[in-house]
């Protein structure tokens, strides 16, 4: 019989702690107004390893990286001590045979249970986050209940050994927790809920101030608080290990409580005493609550609703509600009922990195809010740091390639997120094509010309002082530091808060905020296509005015910049080329007026005016600079910026003169989307540089192609004209303007695209049918750069520099990647042959059934990067990564191989998995799977590293190309019309039907009792569709003012009958 099983919506794993160890967490959902808290919890001792508020260096309970979770939680984590008539017994903590143990886990809680035969006694302890409240806290509720045909007689001791005083970080705990300790305080002890703080800040500095905030520990029995225990002597005694409570065990809680409590100096902990009597069948039950207030009395504000009868219990259920409500927008009902479940998990997932699309004012001065985003770390990926806003309206900070992904389908969920996503990151994009790494939470001010009316709006709409809130609205700002300004100051509002902070908003500029932070990837640009094509299949109607007439785009102006190649051309300590030092800080522009390294700054022209622009400018610079980039032979876009693409552990690539193709394919997908795009009358208006760089490039390739210059002479001539061109733009624009006749930008560009073409088929021919994914080049002939006395001349970086005179292309091993970003762009019959020929390769794990990230690289030197030294099926090297692997099953739907998807997907997708070998929830993604080629044959085909990776928006758009076929709305004779094209294997029926959720607002059902697929030679075809019992069409599609009614949510049903 399997450990592992689906019940309802609950997946359970029996025996969990004897199970393979995972961790997973908690996705702190707390609602639009509440305060989130980040919650990990793994399979072993009571769960829950770690926990805190706002970032990874607020812990409550220490954070610890996954393998030392595994070993810590049993000891360190929550404790219950027991003893029954007498006798000592600590369940979820021994390996017993008498007792049986499991973990149900639920979207937003989690719970696990034992009962044990020997004691006549099961215990249940039930996780979750507090929600809708203005206070964050995570809730512990335990039951101890007799299962014996007696009574009982119980003494309890339940909590936490280790307590982190707020305002020691995480990191300083672990190092100096012995110093540290000796500020700690703990405050409302008379209320009996303890308040852990600082008497003073920590920092070595001649300013000394207050901490502000602290944890509290409470626990509620009968509607009642009850006392804590928060000198963790009084209870372990002399055992200092954590692993026996010596005073417990020889005197009961008399002995416990008999010692008088003392918290100078020590890691404080929090524990609860019960003594009761329980009756045959019957439970003892309390709950606990462990979070953050800004205050003793924000706290002691909240306590009479704690206790309030059914309170916690009723904040379960609308935890259980508020994830159903979030995911309610992918509903999904068909004959596979794991596969539907699978998807909601997927979609939840996914808004935790990329943010829930929240929209305030949509019929006014709209802004949109990325709700619960967070940058993906965990104790498995313990090398991020993460943040939450602790805070209404919580958001939090993320990485530009993984939110830009994240957020590819919004406008299919939230169509009021309207081209919010393709505005934020291709402003984001930079004159040079680059971008930030860092994405962080919007900020607003009041529009310049309100100030004085949003002041006085603050003023009449708060009794009493609203002081503390005009402050805030003076600058920038976050609507969650107004709720929560709110809530610790106990302000009263005259009216709802929510319309309060709309009605502020809706006077107030959204500011796009990122940060360098580091390094530019040659890959995070891929993604920004993506948004464009999802708007424009929500709205293909607005396409003129997307592109040409919205001037609102900027460009991101960076504090970094790439170094031309006479600067980072250098030899290394073994006489070898490499390119180092790619990129640096760029000294005059820091001296620049106004240039804040830390904030965010646009690019300007000369009067000091951020310069505004149109899409389709930004889309020229962007394909035009990619362009510029290729390598010498036209196959791969460079990398010389610094980083790799997707795989980042290919470290190495860009110091070998890496290229690779995928960005290649996309550069193609965009070159190709202006030329179809761009044609007819009128002229594009764009920064005189930009015209000029364009129509430089377009001279040099016509030299090449008229054989006056040869590859190298190509790649020489046009690396120079692009390090000249961002020679001119680093500080500002001229201001200056070209207006360029489309019909010229689409001749340019039809050149660019007859020119990658060519590279992409020399690609395919060195791959033999399977494009490599990765070249790295050769110097074949270079001259060392000498002063006019003959001595070395060093680079910044230094080492001497290089004149490279040639190159010669060296083709890695064979990557999934790029037949993954080839398959989607290539006709079906050239999509089988690739996938033919990637599955006769080594990267087709046959053992699994799964594709990995590449075959093997074993005789790849180290120089490539980390991907080398880690060891075979493990991390990125030659391993089932579900993110490729699942952007490589999405490019098999795309291209029309919908027999090899189907199949792929019943082998390898998560949910079809068989938990046995996944060794964890399959309603759960990975980051990785281990592959075959890992020596340890014990962990093949087994998930690691939990959840909040790309493949959950592969994932959501193979999900989109299953049931609409891709191409939702389009627009045809001046009509919007709503396509239905589902792409749905047979054994997806459930007695014949389907539906799925399309907008999140109308519920589509596929009728279909043919027996058949809805693809293929003899597919089913639509035969009818219905609104409200009438039929409205005969064909696989609405027009008119239909189709704009279902976009508008104004339809809620529809019925598609298949023949």
């Amino acid at each position: 019989m399997s450990n592992y099983r689906l019940e309802g919506k609950t997946f359970v794993i029996d025996d969990y702690d004897r199970m393979p160890a995972f961790s997973s967490f908690l996705p702190g959902l707390a609602g639009v107004k509440g305060i989130p808290m980040w919650t990990f919890y793994t399979n072993r001792g009571q769960g829950m390893n770690s926990f805190g508020i706002g970032n990874k260096g607020n812990a409550i309970m220490e954070f610890n990286s996954a393998n030392t979770a595994f070993e810590n939680t049993q000891v360190k984590g929550f404790r219950t001590f027991l003893k029954i008539d007498g006798q000592y017994y600590e369940p979820f903590f021994q390996y017993e045979d008498d007792a049986k143990r499991s973990i149900r886990m639920n979207k937003n809680s989690f719970k696990i249970i034992e009962n044990n035969t020997k004691y006549g006694i099961e215990v249940t302890v039930n996780y979750y986050v507090l929600p809708n409240e203005s206070i964050g806290a995570l809730v512990r509720q335990v039951s101890v209940k007799n299962t014996g045909d007696k009574a009982k007689n119980i003494e309890i001791v339940d909590g936490l050994p280790k307590i982190i005083t707020y305002g020691i970080a995480n990191g300083e705990f672990k190092e100096m927790s012995n110093l540290f300790k000796s500020w700690a305080d703990i405050k409302n002890l008379e209320n009996k809920v303890p308040y852990y703080t600082l008497r003073a800040s920590t920092k070595d500095s001649a300013e000394v101030s207050d901490v502000e905030g602290g944890y509290y520990y409470l626990t509620i029995k009968d509607n009642e608080l009850q006392d804590v225990i928060y000198d963790v002597d009084t209870v372990y005694g002399y055992d200092l290990s954590l692993m026996k409570p010596v005073n417990f065990v020889e005197g009961g809680i008399d002995k416990v409580l008999a010692k008088k409590q003392c918290f100078a100096n020590k890691v404080p902990c929090g524990f609860t005493p019960f003594k009761a009597e329980i009756k045959a069948g019957e439970d003892f039950s309390f709950s606990t609550m462990i979070g953050f207030a800004g205050s003793v009395e924000q706290i002691n504000a909240k306590l009479a609703d704690f206790t309030v009868p059914g309170y916690l219990d009723k904040k379960f259920e609308e935890a259980e509600e508020l994830a159903d409500s979030f995911t309610s927008d992918i509903k999904t009902k068909t004959a596979a009922g794991i596969f539907d479940q699978y998807v909601e998990q997927c979609y939840l997932d996914n808004f935790l990195r990329g943010g829930y699309p929240y929209v305030l004012n949509k019929d006014g001065n709209k802004s949109v809010i990325h709700l619960f985003s967070r940058k993906h770390g965990d104790p498995e990926r313990d090398y991020n740091f993460f943040s939450i806003a602790a805070e209404y309206y919580s958001q939090g900070n993320g990485n530009f390639r993984d939110v830009s992904q994240n957020r590819r389908n919004d406008v299919f969920f939230k169509k009021d997120v309207g081209d919010f996503n393709v505005k934020t990151f291709f402003s984001l994009i930079q004159a040079d094509g680059y971008n930030p790494l860092e994405v962080r939470p919007s900020l607003f001010n009041v529009i310049e010309g309100k100030e004085d009316e949003v002041q006085a709006y603050v003023e009449e709409s708060i009794n009493g002082d609203a002081t503390a809130i005009k402050e805030i609205v003076a600058g920038k700002f976050t609507p969650g530091q107004i709720s929560n300004t709110i809530a610790k100051l106990q302000l009263e509002l005259k009216i709802d808060d929510g319309e309060f902070i709309a009605n502020i908003l809706n006077n107030c500029d959204q500011n796009i905020e990122a940060g360098f932070a580091e390094g530019y990837w040659s890959d995070h640009w891929d993604y920004n296509m993506d948004l464009v094509d999802n708007y424009l299949s929500i709205f293909p109607d607005k396409i003129d005015e997307f592109l040409f007439e919205d001037k609102t785009y900027k460009f991101y102006d960076s504090v970094a910049t790439v170094v031309p190649r006479d600067e980072k051309y250098v030899i290394n300590n073994k006489g070898a080329v490499r390119q180092y030092g790619m990129e640096v800080e760029d000294e005059e522009k820091l001296a620049r007026p106004g240039f804040n390294k830390w904030a965010t700054n646009w690019l300007q022209t000369k009067d000091q005016k951020p310069y505004m622009t149109t899409l389709s400018v930004k889309m020229i610079i962007l394909a035009l600079s990619k362009f510029a980039q290729l390598d010498v032979d036209g196959m791969g876009v460079e990398m010389e910026g610094g980083k790799p693409g997707w795989n980042d552990a290919m470290n190495g690539l860009p110091g070998l003169f890496g290229s690779g193709t995928p960005e290649t394919f996309e550069l193609k997908r965009l070159v190709n989307f202006i030329i179809d795009n761009f044609e007819g009358e009128g002229k594009i208006v764009m920064p005189a540089e930009i015209a000029k760089y364009l129509r430089d490039v377009k001279a040099t390739l016509d030299k090449a192609n008229a054989g006056e210059l040869n590859d190298f002479e190509y790649w020489d001539a046009v690396a120079t004209i692009r390090e000249n061109y961002r020679e001119t733009i680093k500080l500002y624009f001229s201001g200056e303007e070209t207006a360029l006749a489309k019909s010229e930008i689409v001749e340019i560009f039809k050149a660019f695209e007859a020119k990658i073409e060519k590279g992409i088929a020399k690609a395919v021919e060195i791959g033999e049918g399977v494009v490599p994914t990765y070249f790295t080049h050769e110097v074949t002939d270079f001259e060392p750069v000498v002063d006019a006395d003959g001595n070395p001349v060093m680079s910044h970086y230094g080492l001497q520099k290089a004149k490279v005179k040639g190159f010669k292309a060296v083709p890695l091993p064979a990557f999934l990647e790029g037949p993954a970003r080839m398959m989607g762009y290539v006709d079906t019959d050239t999509a089988r042959e690739m996938f033919n020929n990637v599955k006769k390769t080594d990267i087709y794990d046959s053992k699994l059934g799964m594709y990995k990230t590449s075959a093997s690289i074993e005789e790849c030197s180290m120089e490539n990067g980390r991907c080398r030294a880690f060891t075979p099926g493990w991390q990125e090297r030659e391993n089932v990564f579900l993110h490729m692997e699942y952007k490589y099953m999405l490019a098999m739907i795309k291209a029309g191989l919908y027999d090899e998807f189907y199949e792929t997907v019943t082998r390898a997708l998560v949910p079809f998995l068989d938990p046995n070998m996944y060794g964890r929830s399959i309603l759960e993604n990975s980051s990785f799977i281990a592959s075959s080629a890992n020596p340890n044959e014990d962990i093949h085909g087994r998930g690691f590293v939990a959840r909040l990776s790309g493949s959950t928006t592969e994932m959501i758009s193979m999900w989109i190309e299953m049931f609409t076929g891709g191409k939702v709305f389009t627009y045809e004779n001046g009509e919007l019309v709503l396509n239905f094209t589902p792409k749905l294997a047979k054994w997806l029926f459930d007695e014949g039907k389907a539906t799925f959720r399309l907008l999140s607002t109308c519920d589509v059902t596929y009728v279909n009792n043919t027996g058949k697929d809805t693809y293929g030679a003899d597919a089913a075809v639509v035969d009818k569709v219905e609104i409200d019992g009438k039929v409205v069409s005969t064909e696989n599609k609405i027009t008119g003012e239909l189709a704009e009614a279902v976009r508008d949510g104004k339809v809620d049903k529809i019925t598609v009958y298949f023949k």
